[in-house]
């Protein structure tokens, strides 16, 4: 019901108020509606106020319910994609085999070849400069795909790790996973909070989360950076549990004061419509304050946070962007690992029966000069390969421009342009030993 101040309609007598004239009407319904703590006017102000005490109806609740159970299916996804990738079947069964089998051989070629007697002090030295501008391409050859497996790697860890959570400070610096705990929103109901509060700090749930042997290990102690308590959840600060009245401190000691050892009390009831209703067995349970900060630093190491849940439904928006995207990224960056690596392993593979030529029909270092040159020219368009597939399904103009914008854009683009630039070094090196080899075998 809306009421607007300062409005007075012509005078219509009307049978339900005789002889009371429409400001009058107005006036007396306006002290009604205060009476009944309804809104004078439809202020947006009173409406945010409202929201922010978290008044939403029937419906609203229950869309945010829905959308929250929407978002775990997406997000069980996702990570399910993840842990397809993680196995990496590709990643690691080619590289022990291109290890064990490709560079070992490679390696013992170089080490075993004997380069032919040469006729003067130029001769030795160019020998040396072959030996050298191989090893280049060589040594990159190990190098790329191990960089592309250390950046998948690092996008794996940023995928399922966060330093920082949502509503924890930033000054502290200990790592959770992603997929942090969740409370129960206390504006789902405060009653229930509150049932829930004082079963968590008063039974034996507290063991099921701190075991003995993690309790004799002080693992979970040494977490508390005493006296800020930083990596514990703000909603679960002992000061709000106290004036939550879900814990007491019987000794009356200030909360500064308090040591390991003293007692703070749970309550084991709840006080509902003017009765003391039971929750637990006892009237209250005994902890230590040691206890507490346990379970406490235990609950910030999982990353729970009591949000209400308009809360809950922002951080769940914002979780699935950002899984979505460090997926992308980690998916791209397996592919150009796993491509990269079998272009390596399949060139290096090729090189094995020139090198294990009893004959030496070919000499080892035209091998050498060969194949990496080969395998130099193909490099930057191998790790750019998955790009190319992504822009082949674009328009004719974006495909033409489609692959230098994303480079120049996108955080993917360092390790292509360092593969290209160092791959263009190579490919002058290779074709330079192989210049200098064939010199010196001519004269």
């Amino acid at each position: 019901m809306f009421v607007t101040k300062n409005h007075c309609p012509p005078y219509e007598p009307t049978w339900y108020t005789p002889g009371i004239g429409p400001c009058a009407r107005i006036k007396l319904v306006a002290q009604i509606v205060r009476s009944e703590g309804l809104p004078m006017h439809n202020d947006p102000r009173q409406t945010s106020t409202a929201r922010k005490a978290g008044r939403f109806s029937a419906d609203e609740r229950n869309a945010m319910r829905a959308f929250l159970q929407r978002s775990e299916v997406r997000l069980s996804t996702i990570h399910r994609v993840a842990v397809g990738f993680i196995s990496g079947a590709g990643l690691l069964f080619l590289f022990p085999v291109f290890l064990k089998d490709g560079v070992l051989a490679v390696m013992r070629g170089i080490f075993d070849y004997v380069p032919p007697p040469a006729a003067d002090l130029t001769g030795t030295l160019g020998i040396i400069a072959t030996y050298l501008l191989v090893l280049y391409p060589f040594a990159l050859s190990l190098a790329i795909p191990a960089a592309a497996l250390i950046l998948l790697l690092k996008d794996i860890v940023r995928f399922y790790f966060v330093g920082h959570p949502p509503s924890f400070p930033e000054e502290h610096f200990n790592p959770r996973f992603v997929l942090t705990g969740i409370a129960f929103s206390p504006d789902e109901s405060e009653d229930v909070k509150a049932r829930v509060l004082r079963y968590q700090y008063g039974t034996d749930l507290i063991n099921f989360v701190i075991s003995q042997s993690d309790a004799k290990s002080r693992y979970f102690s040494g977490l508390i950076d005493k006296p800020h308590r930083m990596i514990v959840p703000r909603t679960r600060k002992l000061p709000r549990l106290i004036r939550r009245d879900v814990l007491e401190v019987p000794s009356g000691k200030a909360l500064d004061a308090l040591e390991d050892d003293d007692i703070v009390r749970v309550h084991g009831t709840v006080h509902v419509a003017d009765e003391d209703e039971p929750v637990l067995h006892v009237p209250y349970v005994d902890r230590t304050l040691k206890e507490i900060d346990r379970f406490n630093a235990a609950l910030g190491l999982a990353g729970l946070y009591d949000r209400e849940l308009y809360q809950e439904v922002a951080k769940t928006e914002v979780s699935l962007v950002r899984h979505a995207i460090l997926l992308r990224r980690l998916v791209l960056r397996y592919f150009q690992a796993l491509l990269i690596l079998i272009w390596t392993s399949l060139l290096t593979f090729m090189m094995l029966p020139f090198l294990q030529d009893e004959r030496e029909r070919i000499p080892v270092l035209i091998v050498f000069s060969v194949a990496y040159t080969v395998w130099a020219a193909a490099a930057p368009y191998i790790v750019d390969m998955p790009l190319m597939w992504l822009a082949s399904m674009s328009r004719d103009d974006v495909k033409k421009r489609g692959i230098r914008q994303f480079q120049e854009s996108d955080g993917l683009h360092y390790f292509s342009k360092l593969t290209r630039w160092s791959c263009y070094l190579a490919l002058a090196a290779t074709i330079l030993s192989l210049a200098l080899e064939l010199g010196l075998r001519l004269v």
